[in-house]
């Protein structure tokens, strides 16, 4: 049992990674963190209620042109990231899956620096851009797991143009998920997961930007071992790539409207499952590489569930 679910975000809202300053525009983030989710990304937990701590860490020191080259910016950005995700999953049957529903609410921490522009700047832990989402529905079969969920993202953390660091974004995003696990074995030890979002934006608050859609895409390649009758242990290794998919609507700071960003990364966690307190801990660590018009840098997260 394994209760990663499809919507996190974010993590969902993990993604304050990279909130707009003046030298970058709305375009330079995004509201979902990819790779904040792994091995078996589209299975959900069974029904009952979760709570899932999401704890993240994000460096990079790398800012990429639309040619996916170092733009050669002293460049620091770090970042922390606590999120509170709590999930409902009903015995409700719509098309033959599980209703379920949840929300989750960040809180942020950030340092940037940037020397050639004079900018260094902090945000201490604050509340992010909240999301809600009241409609998923998840398929359990006897060789794969399904996901499929509506989500809307709050601009509930403050955002002020004029600042280099924001805990939220200033605008409204849409998320559409959808993907599956396939196990590959009868004893459902063996799986290979894909979870796809793609998110739709709104007008940013005072620089009237509307980003570009987002296509993104993240998964794994897991092992599920039991020990003792107590344990289960899942080894694996994890991808995730990101798109725009759209242009912004107009030119920002320091950013051009059609220059879209890309990134691709590739990690390794582990989670443990102790049944009898129906508790797990997972840990992923996750290198981007590949990226354009964006940053480029490495996260770890750490994350404990509960199950009840």
């Amino acid at each position: 049992m394994h209760t990663s679910t499809t919507s996190m975000t974010t993590w969902l809202t993990l993604a304050a990674l990279v909130s707009s300053a003046p030298v970058a525009a709305a375009t330079s983030g995004s509201h979902y963190p990819m790779g904040a989710e792994g091995v078996k990304a589209a299975t959900a937990p069974p029904p009952g209620l979760h709570y899932r701590l999401y704890n993240t860490l994000y460096s990079a020191d790398t800012q990429t042109n639309n040619a996916g080259q170092d733009s050669g910016l002293d460049f620091n950005l770090d970042l922390f990231a606590q999120v509170h995700r709590f999930v409902q999953v009903t015995d409700t049957k719509l098309f033959g899956a599980n209703w379920g529903y949840n929300v989750l609410i960040p809180l942020i921490d950030k340092e940037l620096s940037i020397e050639p522009l004079g900018v260094n700047d902090s945000h201490s832990l604050a509340m992010g851009d909240i999301v809600i989402e009241p409609l998923s529905l998840f398929w359990f079969k006897e060789r794969f797991d399904a996901a499929f969920a509506l989500a809307v993202i709050a601009p509930s953390g403050d955002f002020d143009a004029r600042q280099a660091v924001n805990p939220g974004f200033g605008y409204w995003s849409g998320m559409l998920s959808a993907g599956a696990t396939y196990y590959l074995d009868e004893q459902k030890s063996w799986s290979f997961s894909a979870l796809t979002r793609t998110l739709i934006n709104g007008k940013q608050e005072d620089t009237d930007i509307r980003p570009g859609a987002e296509f993104i895409i993240e998964g794994g390649l897991g092992k599920e071992f039991s020990i003792d009758h107590t344990w289960l242990l899942q080894p694996g290794f994890s991808y995730c790539a990101s798109w725009q998919i759209s242009d912004d609507s107009k030119d920002g700071h320091g950013t051009i409207a059609n220059e879209r960003k890309r990134a691709f990364g590739l990690g390794a966690e582990i989670n443990a499952f102790y049944l009898p307190w129906l508790m797990q801990v997972n840990f992923r660590y996750v290198k981007e590489l590949e990226t354009k018009n964006t940053t480029e840098g490495s996260s770890a997260v750490l994350t404990f569930t509960k199950s009840f």
